[in-house]
């Protein structure tokens, strides 16, 4: 090789280097001279949140039992689903009265009755249509 290929060489390394370094140094000095981001006050950005979603009424969990357990809806869909609201409303918490089991055998009497009923309409598919209902996937 020629001293001059030798030459050109080392200059094009010599001049990636040098622009690697001085793209390099300019983006630590752009990023050293951002802003810092603005602090966000959380607490404050939920608390609005909430109060632009607030429902009309208050919605405790008395109040959520009052269709469900209402005459009216008894009379029509029975109390299945007022016993297993309550249920699960009473099993929160440290001094719950019930376990979630209970609560379970409530929901599966449920399940059970809706699966009959839609059963029930395809006539000779009748137990072909229980039992595929009783297997758990």
């Amino acid at each position: 090789m020629s001293s001059h290929s030798k030459e050109n060489k080392m200059l094009i390394v010599l001049g990636l280097l040098g622009g690697v370094a001085l793209t390099t140094s300019a983006w630590v000095v752009v990023e050293r001279n951002k802003p810092e981001p603005e602090s966000i006050n959380v607490e404050d950005i939920v608390k609005s949140t909430i109060a632009l979603h607030k429902p009309s009424e208050n919605l405790t969990e008395p109040d959520l039992l009052k269709v469900p357990c209402s005459s009216e809806y008894i009379a029509t869909n029975g109390d299945l689903l007022c016993r297993e609201m309550f249920c699960r409303m009473t099993t929160r918490g440290i001094d719950s009265k019930t376990s979630g089991g209970e609560c379970e055998q409530i929901s599966n009497i449920q399940n059970k009755l809706v699966i009959l009923k839609e059963c029930s309409k395809l006539g000779e598919a009748y137990k072909e249509c229980v039992e595929l209902f009783d297997r758990r996937l």
